[in-house]
C-alpha cells in the first residue's frame, strides 16, 4: 500500500493509468460508477462541513472529490447508455409513456376543470336568471298592488263623489221643498191677506177691482189716503 502511495505521489504515468482504468471501469460498469459518484458527492458535502464549519483537517480536497463525482457520473451514464441500449430504449419509452400519461392526465384534468367551470357558469347563469325572474315577479306584484290600490282609491273617490252628489241633490231637493213650502205659505198668507182685505173692504164700503184699484161704494175711484185711512192695503 505504501508503494502504491509512493507511485501515486511520484509517478505521473501511474496517475494517468489509474485514471484511465477507473474511467474504463466506469464505462463498463455504469450503474456502479454512478453509485460511486453519488457517494463521492455526499462525501464532498461532508468534507465541506468538516473543513469550513467544524474547522477540521480533511484528507482530500473538495474540488478533487467533486471532479471525481462528475467524471464517474458522466462516464458511468455514457457507458451504461452505450452498453445497455435496449434498457436505455426501454427507459426512454417508459419516460415517454410516463410523459404521455402525465400529459393525458393533464389534458383530462384541464377538460374536467373546463367542464366544472362551464357547469359552474351555467349554475351561476341559472341562479342569475332565477333572481331576475324573481325580481321581475316582485316588480309585477308591486305594480299590480299599486294598480289595485289606485283602483281602490279611484273607486273610493268615485263613491265619495257620488255620495257628495247625492247629498247635494238631497240638499237642493230639501231647499226646493222648503222654497216651495215657503212659496205656498207666502201664497196662502197673501191669499189670506187678500181675503182679509177683501173682507175689510166689503165692511168699509170699498171694493177692489181686477186691476187692484179700490172704488168707493158709489163706484168712484178711491185715493190711497182714503184706503189707508180705512185700514186697507193699496
Amino acid at each position: 500500500m505504501e508503494k502504491l502511495k509512493n507511485l501515486w505521489d511520484d509517478k505521473l504515468w501511474f496517475k494517468i493509468l489509474v485514471i484511465v482504468v477507473i474511467l474504463a471501469l466506469s464505462y463498463w460498469f455504469g450503474i456502479i460508477a454512478i453509485l460511486l459518484g453519488f457517494i463521492l458527492f455526499i462525501y464532498a458535502i461532508v468534507t465541506v462541513i468538516r473543513k469550513y464549519i467544524l474547522k477540521k483537517n480533511t484528507r482530500f480536497k473538495v474540488r478533487y472529490i467533486l471532479l471525481s463525482f462528475l467524471a464517474l457520473t458522466i462516464m458511468g451514464g455514457y457507458g451504461y447508455a452505450q452498453t445497455h441500449p435496449e434498457e436505455m430504449e426501454q427507459s426512454r419509452i417508459r419516460q415517454q409513456e410516463t410523459k404521455k400519461a402525465a400529459e393525458t392526465k393533464k389534458d383530462e384534468d384541464a377538460k374536467k376543470a373546463a367542464k366544472a367551470k362551464k357547469a359552474e357558469a351555467a349554475k351561476q347563469a341559472e341562479a342569475a336568471k332565477q333572481a331576475e325572474a324573481a325580481k321581475q315577479a316582485e316588480v309585477a306584484r308591486q305594480a299590480e298592488a299599486a294598480k289595485q290600490a289606485e283602483a281602490a282609491k279611484q273607486a273610493e273617490a268615485a263613491r265619495q263623489a257620488e255620495a257628495a252628489k247625492q247629498a247635494e241633490a238631497a240638499k237642493q231637493a230639501e231647499a226646493a221643498r222648503q222654497a216651495e213650502a215657503a212659496r205656498q205659505a207666502e201664497a196662502a198668507a197673501q191669499a189670506q191677506a187678500a181675503a182679509q182685505t177683501e173682507q175689510n173692504g166689503n165692511s168699509s164700503g170699498y171694493t177692489r177691482d181686477a186691476n187692484g184699484r179700490w172704488h168707493r161704494s158709489n163706484g168712484q175711484f178711491a185715493s190711497k189716503k182714503e184706503i189707508a185711512a180705512a185700514g186697507l192695503v193699496w
